[in-house]
């Protein structure tokens, strides 16, 4: 939460022109989001996992510094993050910046008091209250679908993937019955992207549902898509946009689910997460969301059957993209894009 003092002197954002900024990277999508607005002379901390590490290799010049993921019991999550703290006060005592901006990642922040003039605190994700009370930033950035208790000092109108995911249906316009090709199988079948969670992030263990027996059963065809493969293939900065080349998306990561309903895929998340921004998708009807551990009961097989008839329909009369002013709101805050 924001202390008194600092929210008088701070609410106001910079126009981001010029600022030397340390970006905190703890997943792949926020190397995707906040990637249009590095500079040269910016630095990174970056958590230490595969897809990150691949992203990292892109022929990036600025200075790194990497840091443990914090997972595992309690315990270790306690002794992970104050590592990353004392790790990163050092880092920011070496690299002079005029802000440091984190999304969900609260260590860093703790950090950078003292050090940095603009902390900014962003997230979407209002079950990590842990995170929201250990974060000390002088910023709070919200979507305005936020149901938490988490108060913002900024807001932006829709999900984060709108900034960073073009909205452009038209590379699975020109690659329908490809993906079945490339497999072999007939221009009939329906193929699936398929990314399972492994729940073994800060706060979605509880969130993940076992559906993989239920899905078995499904007249789909599923491609699988790991974090080790993507780590190796190259597909970790493609990843969104890959999604769309499949005739729908099924998955448990919220994150995934987002990224393919806001560029018009027909989606099945399985997952008891609750998000504003889940909210916030629930008016689309190419988007579905099953939070229930029962799945073998009428109501997962008629939402299933109603995913699959939208797939079937999407290829007939096209796909809509979820567009609003989400990237123009993070360009008035950030600065311009360099990108």
């Amino acid at each position: 939460m924001l202390m008194d003092d600092e929210r008088s002197v701070h609410s106001l954002p910079s126009s981001g022109k010029n600022m030397r900024t340390c970006w905190v990277i703890d997943h792949p999508a926020h190397f995707q989001l906040f990637r249009q607005w590095f500079r040269d002379d910016d630095i990174f901390v970056v958590t230490e996992r595969q897809e990150l590490d691949a992203m990292l290799a892109d022929g990036f010049v600025q200075s790194t510094l990497r840091v443990p993921r914090v997972q595992g019991s309690f315990l270790q999550k306690v002794s992970l993050g104050r590592r990353r703290q004392k790790a990163v006060r050092s880092f920011l005592k070496s690299n002079s910046v005029s802000r440091i901006i984190s999304k969900g990642a609260p260590f860093e922040l703790r950090a950078a008091k003292g050090l940095v003039a603009e902390r900014w605190y962003l997230t979407d994700t209002e079950v990590n209250i842990t995170a929201h009370k250990l974060a000390k930033p002088t910023h709070v950035l919200l979507p305005e679908s936020w149901d938490g208790s988490l108060k913002a000092t900024h807001t932006y109108p829709g999900i984060l993937p709108q900034a960073y995911v073009p909205p452009n249906t038209d590379a699975w316009e020109s690659a329908k019955g490809q993906v079945q090709k490339e497999i072999g199988l007939s221009e009939e079948d329906l193929v699936v992207f398929h990314r399972k969670l492994l729940g073994d992030g800060i706060h979605d263990g509880v969130e993940i549902v076992n559906y993989e027996q239920a899905i078995r059963k499904m007249e789909v065809h599923f491609v699988e898509n790991k974090e080790s493969a993507a780590a190796t293939d190259g597909s970790a900065w493609d990843l969104p946009v890959q999604a769309t080349l499949f005739d729908g998306v099924l998955t448990g990561s919220t994150t995934l689910a987002a990224e393919a309903v806001i560029q018009g895929v027909p989606t099945l998340l399985i997952s008891k997460a609750k998000r504003g921004f889940l909210t916030y998708l629930s008016d689309q009807p190419h988007f579905f969301h099953w939070n229930d551990d029962d799945l073998f009961d009428g109501r997962f097989t008629k939402m299933a059957n109603e995913w699959m008839n939208m797939m079937r329909k999407s290829r007939t009369t096209g796909r809509t993209a979820v567009v609003d002013e989400t990237r123009a709101t993070l360009n008035e805050l950030f600065g311009q894009p360099v990108a």
